[in-house]
């Protein structure tokens, strides 16, 4: 199958590729400006004309074409595009270190909300392009963007919660980029900080929580983290397939300074699955988790009855 870089293999439209625009020249003495088309082995030419849309002419056979001509190139009509969708560069030096992509975004994301209508949407574009070049996630972008809109009313950094509707999202919607994340070196990029000591040594840290489960035969799943992730996150156990049996384990720093865990039913309220959370409650596999999650709850509620 061929690609639009491919040119065209035959006949006068020879070497022409998908997108380049043509001055064609029939034998009849009629002129076509337009751009190159090919479906199924057969050339066409996309008009330009006084309609919205244009017309396509063809298919053309060798005798009927005297000649062709490429007035533009399909890269040049790509690169003329490219130029409409972005605009005016934003002032700035071209990023090279990950201090300079990171500062090049945050730039254009303010510059773009003080902007309005096609501008506004030409800097946001200008930022994708370059968020892109670094390969940073969907979820990270998401956090720059609307940080510059937090900017806009605030001076103080934002937390997630002055984001997002909540102190905890999904990591795939929204997620506070490390500084490594604006390397442009993707060996960089791809290194995993080290936990700090404290998430290492408490048991109740999410990590180890979630370690700790795996190795008791539960498959838990995070979905939702906070700030910082290995102390705030809601954690999804199914005890029967699919959602019909499922807690929700939810870690927070309590007022003490302990990450401490409440477990939840993760079901709905329906009349089947209450039945459905009165059948998991009485399951083995509930009370081991029950016991693992809340060891800490129920280790301070035990001593709190004996004093």
């Amino acid at each position: 199958m061929s690609s639009p870089d491919d040119g065209y293999p035959h006949g006068p439209f020879k070497g022409c590729r998908q997108q380049d625009r043509l001055l064609v020249t029939l034998t009849d003495g009629s002129v076509l400006r337009g751009k190159f088309l090919s479906q199924v082995g057969m050339a066409f030419v996309h008009v330009d004309d006084s309609s919205i849309i244009g017309k396509v002419e063809g298919p053309f056979s060798a005798e009927e074409v005297k000649s062709v001509e490429v007035t533009t190139t399909r890269d040049e009509v790509m690169d003329e595009r490219r130029e409409r969708r972005l605009g005016d560069r934003h002032p700035g030096r071209e990023p090279v270190t990950r201090d300079d992509f990171e500062y090049r975004l945050e730039s254009l994301v303010k510059a773009a909300f003080r902007e309005e209508g096609e501008r506004r949407s030409q800097l946001l574009r200008q930022f994708e392009e370059t968020a892109d070049r670094i390969k940073l996630a969907k979820a990270k972008r998401n956090w720059l963007i609307r940080a510059g809109l937090w900017g806009a009313k605030s001076n103080s950094p934002p937390t997630l919660k002055d984001l997002w509707m909540s102190d905890v999202a999904s990591p795939s919607l929204i997620a506070r980029p490390r500084p490594q994340d604006f390397d442009p070196d993707p060996v960089a990029r791809r290194k995993r900080p080290p936990l700090p000591k404290e998430a290492v040594e408490d048991p109740f840290s999410v990590p180890n929580m979630t370690a700790r489960l795996r190795v008791e035969g539960f498959d838990p799943e995070v979905v939702l983290v906070g700030e910082p992730a290995w102390e705030r996150a809601v954690v999804q156990i199914d005890l029967g397939p699919g959602r019909s049996m499922r807690f929700c384990a939810n870690a927070a720093r309590s007022a003490a300074g302990l990450i401490e865990w409440t477990l939840r039913w993760g079901g709905n309220d329906s009349e089947a699955a209450r039945k459905k959370q009165r059948q998991a409650t009485r399951l083995p596999a509930y009370v081991r988790l029950r016991q693992i999650v809340l060891g800490r709850a129920e280790t301070t509620r035990i001593r709190s009855d004996q004093t």
